[in-house]
């Protein structure tokens, strides 16, 4: 295997703001083990990268992390035409940055495309990717495609004014979809989004190459001495209909009627007034249900460990990075048929039809009972997160694409 200089561009990395920052980082850090050398450029959440990776920072406005995205700004900085587009943009219910990231990666990367031997993208599928590709052998990972986060979205809305700030929201869509199915080479990160991104983005299905995401078995790791009887553990963001929280809240409130001593424990955001919560008072759970966020990964793992049964119930996952961080502690999972959650958890866990909260109580339930079929799961589960959902591994198939994109640019 030759060693290669590779480029990897993500237009936001931080680990902790979803899973293609979780991506960068333990990609990039599995590439170097392998002895390339790995360039991140990325923008805003800038990631916390392995000393062995470099990193470029591709600047932005950032008004995500501003007090107040429209006044917290100053005029020098909108003189910037493109910095006055993302400001406009943002504060019109727009989310431009992987179009901007493009266009201020461009100016970066033009001095700098001959240092490397391949560039990998990660999922920000801007208009500058088809320029690159006919310069420099490109791979582009798409972990699953945006236009599900949106129909969801839609479906949990009633106000027409709502959806029409959600579809504003998603315009990015348009750029993704057209760049999307001209790109030559595609990592895809499970059989159900390389289906679903054939489908929605029109991506010819022989472009695509499906490789399982990792998990990282250094930070999440089994403690069976944290774990307190009768708590549940799930991870998911209060008011993210594809995250499918409203169907295990209802679930949880059925049992509560029966197990008095249950608890849910929610790792994720939580906003106060909003949806979640209004639907937690009404099912008069809010003494039993417990939002963490902003959590250390080892603070993750120690949620996970503390459970006795961790449940994910997401209507649609292009992965499904929680469900293998929980079966890499050696919990049993009770979890959906949503997009491709059943090709992470394999038979490791108990799986239930997406949206039904019945059949999540019946799934939980049964766990709860059974001593035995829980430790059966967890153990399986434990063993499959080692054999199957490893970086190592990844990085490896990951090298195989980029040699292939070489050889098939030279020739």
């Amino acid at each position: 295997m030759s060693k290669l200089k590779v480029a990897l561009l993500s237009y936001r990395s931080n680990p902790y703001s979803g899973g293609q920052g979780i991506y960068v980082t333990h990609l990039s850090k599995a590439l170097a083990d392998l002895g390339h050398q790995v360039t991140v450029f990325s923008g805003p959440p800038y990631p916390n990268l392995d000393p062995k990776v470099s990193l470029v920072k591709v600047p932005s406005l950032d008004l995500y992390s501003r007090s107040n995205k429209f006044s917290d700004v100053s005029i020098s900085e909108l003189i910037n035409p493109l910095n006055f587009f993302e400001w406009l943009s943002i504060n019109s219910g727009g989310f431009p940055e992987p179009y901007t990231f493009g266009k201020r990666l461009k100016k970066i990367f033009k001095k700098r495309l001959n240092e490397f031997d391949v560039v990998h993208d990660n999922q920000s599928l801007c208009y500058e990717l088809l320029d690159f590709q006919k310069k420099i052998p490109l791979v582009t990972t798409i972990h699953h495609p945006i236009s599900k986060d949106l129909k969801y979205e839609l479906q949990s809305i009633n106000s027409i004014f709502l959806k029409l700030l959600k579809i504003r929201w998603h315009s990015f869509l348009k750029m993704q979809m057209q760049v999307a199915k001209r790109l030559k080479k595609i990592i895809v990160p499970s059989l159900s989004s390389k289906e679903n991104i054939e489908e929605d983005f029109k991506v010819e299905y022989q472009n695509m190459s499906v490789i399982l995401n990792g998990i990282d078995s250094s930070i999440f790791f089994p403690d069976q001495n944290k774990t307190i009887a009768k708590r549940i553990v799930t991870i998911a963001s209060a008011d993210v209909p594809l995250k499918g929280l409203d169907f295990l809240l209802k679930a949880f409130a059925n049992l509560t009627n029966h197990l008095p001593d249950l608890e849910l424990h929610v790792i994720g955001s939580f906003s106060e007034g909003g949806h979640t919560d209004r639907k937690i008072k009404n099912l008069k759970i809010e003494k039993k249900v417990f939002f963490k966020s902003d959590l250390s990964f080892t603070e993750v793992r120690d949620m996970y460990c503390s459970a006795d049964i961790v449940v994910i119930p997401s209507l649609y996952e292009g992965f499904g990075f929680a469900v293998g961080e929980a079966m890499a502690c050696k919990k049993a999972v009770v979890t959906t048929n949503g997009g491709a959650i059943p090709e992470v958890i394999g038979d490791c866990g108990i799986v239930v039809d997406a949206g039904n909260s019945e059949q999540l109580e019946k799934g939980i339930l049964q766990l709860l009972n059974d001593e035995n079929l829980k430790n059966d799961l967890a153990d399986k589960g434990y063993q499959r997160a080692l054999d199957v959902l490893s970086w190592k591994k990844v990085a490896l198939s990951v090298t195989d694409i980029y040699e292939d994109a070489i050889n098939t640019f030279r020739n």
